[in-house]
């Protein structure tokens, strides 16, 4: 049904095929750097956030009994350590909730995409040897 005679007509479909992979492999990409974070985050909740419950421990206790913002206020403050272990438990997760909403509304945005075709095209300069090329041609 479909005959292409031209060599235009053929290299029309050859550059949609290649832009089908390049988004095929952009993805994969996005989707390794999404469960990457992911992987982080759980990381650092299973390390950090039980060294920062234990180092706050008293400050807990006390606002189980008597809970206001300047007891929160003031045991953040004045640990020091405890306070910089919620604060990057905390930090990360909400900044991976906010990215992955952002996305799911908006797309990919201009500046990610930019940065995940630079790191394609540098994963196929690379070719097999590069860790992420059995991901990148999976997708073709």
């Amino acid at each position: 049904m479909w005959a292409v005679t031209s060599s235009k007509g053929s290299k029309n479909i050859e550059s949609t095929y290649t832009n089908i992979a390049t988004e095929r492999a952009i993805e994969a990409l996005r989707q390794h750097s999404l469960t990457t974070w992911w992987r982080l985050t759980v990381l650092v909740w299973l390390t950090i956030g039980p060294l920062t419950l234990w180092q706050l421990r008293s400050e807990i206790s006390l606002l189980l009994d008597y809970f206001t913002w300047t007891s929160v206020y003031y045991g953040l403050k004045y640990n020091f350590w405890g306070a910089v272990g919620f604060f990057v438990c905390v930090g990360l997760a909400i900044t991976l909730l906010i990215r992955e909403i952002r996305h799911l509304t908006l797309g990919i945005s201009p500046i990610e995409r930019k940065r995940l075709e630079n790191q394609l095209s540098q994963i196929r300069r690379q070719g097999s040897s590069h860790p992420l090329w059995s991901l990148v041609n999976r997708s073709r």
